[in-house]
């Protein structure tokens, strides 16, 4: 039987470590807050510290090419009208280069070739004509980059649009509803190099043209988006006609 005197040691031992494991935990375990001056109210967390920022991606929608295009990569967005969505934007291949450069720069490499393997000319003749064909073709080549860079197809929720130019542009559009017709055409070039040409039939009602996509990468794959969103369209619009 133990005296009271060692109880009483023990009891004082026990509140030493009760005391000393508190203060473990209130200044170890723990972490601290904030301080803040007595009386001033706390501070209420921004939704963006609370939660990581997601930034949803530029371009495209949710779902993908199929649902659209949020914002326009390559048109301006004044020409789309409101509410208009972009189902598809794409320029011509680079062989549209070749293809409208063809002409003057094989007549300017024919006049550089000729100078240069005639030697019956006068040296300055052939010199001059070296440098015209060469310059010729330097420079038609360049007026085609240029028109490949001004050049861009837009299949939209509702139109079509083809944008011309680089300084001067120019902007034709077409309704859905007002295609007749559309088909791809392909040279035995443009069959080998796997471009093509999408023509564009419009109804008679509206302007007797034909619009055109030309030298269009993948044109089978084209054709056929702009088949169905133009069948999207029109059984729409005879939705909304019958209610």
């Amino acid at each position: 039987m133990t005296s009271p005197r060692a109880e009483r040691r023990r009891s004082v031992a026990a509140g030493g470590l009760a005391g000393r494991g508190a203060e473990f935990y209130n200044h170890v375990m723990v972490p601290a807050g904030p301080t803040r001056e007595p009386g001033a109210r706390p501070q209420a967390r921004s939704p963006q510290a609370a939660a990581p920022s997601c930034r949803p991606m530029s371009g495209s929608a949710p779902g993908g090419m199929e649902e659209g295009i949020a914002h326009p990569r390559i048109i301006a967005p004044t020409l789309l009208l409101p509410a208009e969505i972009i189902v598809m934007e794409l320029k011509p291949s680079l062989w549209y280069v070749a293809f409208v450069s063809l002409p003057v720069a094989a007549a300017g490499l024919a006049l550089a070739i000729l100078a240069l393997t005639t030697t019956d000319l006068p040296e300055s003749l052939r010199r001059w004509g070296i440098v015209i064909g060469v310059w010729a073709t330097g420079l038609r080549v360049a007026l085609g980059f240029l028109q490949w860079l001004g050049r861009t197809y837009v299949l939209t929720d509702r139109r079509i649009i083809t944008q011309v130019g680089v300084v001067n542009v120019s902007v034709e559009t077409a309704g859905l509803e007002d295609i007749e017709n559309t088909f791809v055409g392909q040279a035995a070039a443009q069959r080998l190099l796997g471009i093509g040409t999408l023509f564009f039939r419009l109804a008679s009602a509206v302007r007797c043209a034909t619009l055109s996509w030309d030298h269009v990468p993948r044109p089978a794959e084209v054709h056929a988006k702009v088949i169905a969103q133009i069948e999207r369209w029109k059984r729409a619009q005879s939705m909304l006609k019958q209610t």
